[in-house]
């Protein structure tokens, strides 16, 4: 039997991939029942539900030129509406750890699937949107060519240097090792969280008891298909945060606070991790 949730913890972080190989063999009922049972309540902080189902890619004609061997995909939809893709993110990364925990493989795809055929089989409705989709299935032993090609093109194993990404009080002054204190488990576990095009939208602010979130953007990542998927990429850093920060034993949750902090044009506040008093 298969737990509804495993632990996830800064490890299952690291080590999860992309995957986009698989070996063809499927899932045995247990392993989809347990799925299925997981993804009927993946809750998320920012209270938008975000609706999930795993579709057989036969029975429903479901195809990625990038993906071979799968032969399930796990589809989300969410309303139209401010911060659902920072719900979707968040709650859509719980999946996709969820899924390594149980040894098995997921990558976002945006725009490399046959995208009407997906949302007409999940119902996607007026008002809805589908950002992405997962591949789910065990991993091959060998990665194809292609999915080679890929990783290495956006350099996907890497990761911008910490001072780069933290700061103390402002964007003047990059965050040093002997300031992080606390906030340790819960930056390098934001830090290794993956992103579209491995662009890493996020900057943090510690202030204190509480870090602001913002995001650096980038033009090219939003569309009506997808929304904001840079905001996807922060929800997906807020479930690394808040798993994190639970390992680390800081009690906490998000919340819109925005310090005001100066910052060039293209950097957004999105939100704030504040540790409970």
């Amino acid at each position: 039997m298969y737990r509804k949730e495993i632990g996830m913890n800064l490890q299952d972080m690291k080590q999860r991939r992309s995957v986009r190989t698989f070996d063809g063999k499927g899932l045995d009922p247990e392993m989809l029942a347990a799925m299925r049972e997981f993804l009927a309540d993946v809750p998320n902080p920012f209270g938008i539900e975000v609706t999930f189902d795993v579709l057989d890619a036969e029975e429903y004609g479901l195809t990625s030129k990038v993906i071979s061997g799968a032969d399930y995909y796990v589809c989300a939809k969410v309303a139209r509406k401010s911060r659902a893709e920072l719900a979707f993110g968040y709650s859509f990364e719980k999946f996709m750890l969820q899924a390594h925990s149980l040894g098995l493989g997921t990558v976002c795809l945006a725009g490399t699937l046959d995208r009407p055929a997906f949302e007409r089989a999940m119902n996607v409705g007026e008002g809805e949107f589908m950002p992405c989709v997962s591949p789910l299935g065990r991993p091959a032993r060998k990665r194809s060519l292609r999915e080679k090609a890929m990783r290495a093109a956006v350099k996907a194993d890497t990761r911008h240097a910490s001072e780069k990404l933290f700061f103390t009080g402002d964007f003047a002054h990059p965050l040093s090792e002997s300031e992080v204190g606390m906030w340790s488990i819960p930056l390098e576990a934001v830090r290794c969280a993956p992103s579209a095009r491995n662009a890493q939208p996020w900057r943090l602010v510690v202030d204190g008891d509480q870090v602001h979130f913002f995001e650096a953007r980038s033009k090219g990542f939003e569309r009506e298909t997808t929304g904001d998927v840079q905001k996807i990429d922060l929800g997906i850093a807020a479930c690394h945060c808040d798993i994190a920060a639970a390992e680390a034993g800081i009690a906490g949750g998000f919340l819109e606070s925005d310090p005001g902090i100066q910052r060039e044009g293209t950097v957004e506040y999105v939100y704030t991790f504040k540790k409970s008093s």
